[in-house]
């Protein structure tokens, strides 16, 4: 196997000492990578098959390759420094530099985004784009059809000539737009209009290159929102649109609010019905495009699959969990909590929809699938994290398989898998059973809270969510059952029956009790003489408390008499009164 085998993808990290390819399977140093010592490698990018790397040291952009034998070499140095973004087309022939656009008085103003040959090193085309949002060209799965934003219009380019625009989308005000990933003759598009003036925001689906206003596929209106991010699935037949507005006028959240809706090329359009109000923190397309997940709502939060109608077809509970991750062979579900969270990780059989495992990567940043499917890539980066910078390997088993600690000063800014091209690893038959592993080297924090030393050793009730939510193949079964209308009459008269029993058993003991009591009701405090000058404050205390309980439920015996109904806590009031007579008799002794 050689070292750079797609069989066994490499890691590749970058942080304060630079970049460097990491090989299986004990992740040591590539043998057939020069790692780049710069102490400013800011971005990298694989291509789409694993086997072109990119990477800018502010210095310059480099671009290796990965050769039969597995070494990695370096075939073009562009000269461009201050490269913050970096991007390859679907065929891997050109790579996209961005850099931050720039001014020098009394010089003309410099394009900051370009393109490049990736075979030839040679510069393609130039073009002016002072924001970094939405810095990156957009080209169909073939490379046939480049697209990108330019102030109030779309461009398309066709063929690689980019010096003639072959087609636009001219939408007064339009500030955003996606296209599918498809190829060049099924390729369609999606823009987006923020409203002003009352007016709500709206989108538009077009097919590719009819663009004309009686040509759009579907329309999708909404207010509040400031922002959309568009979810393509992988068959570019249905997008999820996530829209962001800065200010949740209900009061409802600071950070503003969020909304899912769906579009799709059949023209269908609606709301993605989310059942917990709050954030969503992820939303995530299955590979094959059947199915997404959805993480939402305010802690802890609840996580939903739907199918590719946006209906739900498997409620995941509640727990602390921010992201929901599919692997790249479709089975398995990874649904976890990074960042501000504990790491909590739950591995899900997506065709049983059972839980395969659970563990805690604690202190994680971010994660990522291999392209195997099996395992798991949790990384603790700065400068999210300053100390304890390293990543881990796992399996979905549980087990951990490789760690990598960085030293007290070092830090670690990301880890990757190499890439790989689609379908390179096949199915796997999932297993509970754990497989062999290592043990952390990191001290494992005690998972019990804190309780005073009054309260050790006894049984807690505290429970810190009221609305802990159980998976739904864990619920029990409340589905109605499939009864006549007369069957159902029936029932309903027997269970109002019941409760009619219930209510006057439970009057008539609230009276009975009360009634037991009345030949205590009148005793009256003995006179103790000097005896008060010595009591006990503690002792005093109690049987002020005790009095104010025994008043409290004369209180309640009347209202019984006055035949008012009582809540089931004021019912077990009364029938404590005999037990407080005798603590109260007891006290005074």
């Amino acid at each position: 196997m050689s070292l750079g085998s797609v069989s066994s993808p490499s890691l590749v990290v970058r942080g304060s000492g630079g970049l460097c390819l990491q090989a299986p399977p004990d992740f040591a140093v590539h043998q057939g990578f020069v790692p780049d010592l710069a102490k400013s490698v800011k971005v990298m990018a694989w291509d789409r098959d694993g086997k072109g790397l990119a990477w800018s040291n502010m210095g310059t952009v480099q671009i290796a390759r990965e050769k039969d034998d597995g070494k990695f070499v370096v075939e073009h140095i562009l000269p461009q420094t201050k490269v913050y973004c970096l991007a390859w087309s679907p065929d891997s022939t050109m790579l996209a530099t961005w850099e931050q656009y720039t001014t020098t008085a009394g010089q003309a103003p410099q394009p900051n985004l370009h393109l490049w040959n990736t075979d030839t090193g040679a510069l393609v085309k130039s073009f002016f784009q002072k924001k970094m949002k939405n810095w990156c060209p957009m080209w169909s799965l073939d490379t046939k059809i480049c697209s990108r934003m330019v102030n109030n219009e779309v461009q398309f380019y066709e063929n690689s000539n980019f010096d003639a625009i072959a087609h636009k989308i001219h939408l007064a005000k339009v500030s955003d737009f996606s296209m599918a990933p498809g190829n060049s003759k099924f390729t369609h598009v999606v823009t987006y209009v923020p409203g002003s003036k009352g007016a709500p925001s709206f989108t538009r689906l077009y097919q590719y290159p009819s663009f004309d206003d009686k040509q759009v596929l579907a329309n999708k209106s909404f207010f509040q929102a400031d922002s959309v991010d568009f979810k393509w699935n992988s068959r570019g037949n249905t997008v999820l649109l996530l829209t962001q507005s800065e200010v949740d006028k209900t009061g409802g959240s600071y950070y503003g609010k969020q909304q899912l809706h769906y579009m799709s090329t059949k023209g269908e359009t609606g709301m993605v019905g989310l059942a917990k109000e709050g954030p969503i923190y992820s939303v995530e397309w299955s590979p094959d495009g059947t199915l997404f997940a959805a993480v939402y709502g305010f802690m802890p939060a609840k996580a939903t699959m739907f199918n590719i109608k946006a209906e739900a077809v498997f409620d995941f509970g509640t727990g602390p969990r921010n992201i929901a991750l599919f692997n790249p062979q479709n089975n398995l579900l990874m649904i976890g909590g990074f960042g501000n969270l504990r790491g909590h990780i739950q591995m899900w059989d997506v065709a049983e929809k059972t839980i395969v495992s659970e563990f805690d990567a604690p202190d994680s940043t971010d994660v990522k699938w291999c392209p195997d499917g099996q395992r798991l890539l949790t990384t603790t980066c700065a400068p999210r994290l300053r100390q304890g910078n390293g990543y881990k390997v796992w399996h979905y088993s549980g087990s951990l398989l490789h760690e990598k600690n960085f030293q007290t000063g070092d830090e670690l800014w990301e880890g990757d898998w190499q890439a790989a091209p689609q379908g390179s690893f096949g199915e796997f038959k999932i297993s509970k059973a754990r497989v062999s592993g290592i043990q952390t080297s990191q001290p494992i924090v005690s998972k019990q809270a804190y309780r005073p030393p009054g309260a050790r050793g006894t049984q807690s009730s505290f429970k810190l969510h009221d609305d802990d939510e159980a998976p739904e193949s864990t619920k029990k079964n409340n589905a109605p059952e499939n009864m006549s209308k007369a069957a159902l009459k029936n029932k309903k008269r027997k269970e109002a029956a019941k409760n009619k029993v219930t209510t006057e058993k439970d009057k008539q003991d609230a009276l009975a009790a009360a009634a037991s009591m009345n030949h205590n009701n009148n005793q009256k405090n003995n006179y103790q003489g000097a005896a008060g000058l010595l009591a006990d404050p503690d002792k005093e205390k109690k049987i002020r408390k005790v009095n104010d309980k025994l008043s409290k439920i004369q209180k309640l015996k009347a209202q019984v008499a006055e035949g008012k109904t009582l809540e089931k806590n004021q019912l077990e009031s009364l029938t404590k009164e005999q037990e407080l007579l005798d603590e109260l008799k007891a006290l005074k002794l």
